[in-house]
């Protein structure tokens, strides 16, 4: 079973019958839960919203008064995979909250579910553009608002010059760390080391002089400092 985080869509769920969760909640996970596995099993042209009403055990109007089309009920499950998400980071540190995100990021890419459900999408999301729009907003966009978020508070704190372009910043972050876990699969993906390093690389170019300054100092007791000073000098 592929685990999901349940966002419920009613605003007003029924009140549950018994112990448990409410069955419109249980209802919109089972939903999800189903997408997932057939789109594995089947594809996104093949899945059908019958498919996934009879596997979850609900009724076709109950999928469809919760999401107008296949393509937003994919993206939607795809957004709520428990392996896949991202979440806010603030240690006070730019290049500490980066290296949390990428480990986060870098989790839901060896996991097997998150894998298979990926590379079914790489090639519908080129032949459906609906599924291609849904999937932006839903699960690019809420990723790359993190990031952002976390470029703009180094900003804000100092650490990264105020004339950058945070768009292209992120394009630049998030594309090597694509990249850089494609072309290493074989090699066991990217480990900690290599990732502070690719940070590194990144922040090295739009931090503030006093930014590189500090972070170039000799490491004294954190193990933070003691982990950036180990990576660049192996």
């Amino acid at each position: 079973m592929i685990n999901v985080m349940t966002t419920v869509s009613e605003s007003r769920p029924g009140p549950a019958k018994g112990p448990g969760r409410p069955r419109s909640e249980r209802a919109h996970e089972a939903i999800l839960e189903a997408t997932l596995e057939l789109l594995v099993e089947e594809g996104f042209s093949r899945m059908s919203i019958e498919a996934v009403a009879t596997r979850a055990g609900v009724g076709k109007a109950t999928i469809y008064r919760r999401w107008p089309s296949k393509a937003e009920l994919v993206a939607e499950a795809v957004a709520g995979m428990k392996d896949h998400r991202l979440s806010a980071v603030d240690t006070g540190d730019v290049r500490e909250d980066l290296f949390q995100l990428g480990r986060q990021a870098l989790k839901g890419r060896d996991t097997a579910e998150v894998t298979d459900v990926m590379v079914k999408l790489m090639a519908a999301r080129a032949r459906h553009p609906e599924l291609q729009e849904a999937f932006l907003r839903q699960v690019i966009e809420p990723r790359r608002r993190i990031v952002a978020e976390t470029l703009r508070r180094g900003m804000d704190r100092g650490e990264i010059r105020q004339d950058i372009d945070v768009d292209l910043a992120m394009d630049v972050i998030l594309g090597l760390l694509s990249y850089r876990s494609m072309v290493s699969a074989r090699h066991a993906g990217i480990d900690e080391t290599s990732l502070r390093r690719l940070i590194d690389v990144v922040l090295d170019g739009i931090a503030t002089p006093r930014a590189r300054h500090d972070a170039a100092k000799p490491a004294k007791g954190s193990a933070k400092a003691q982990a950036r000073a180990a990576s660049r000098s192996s």
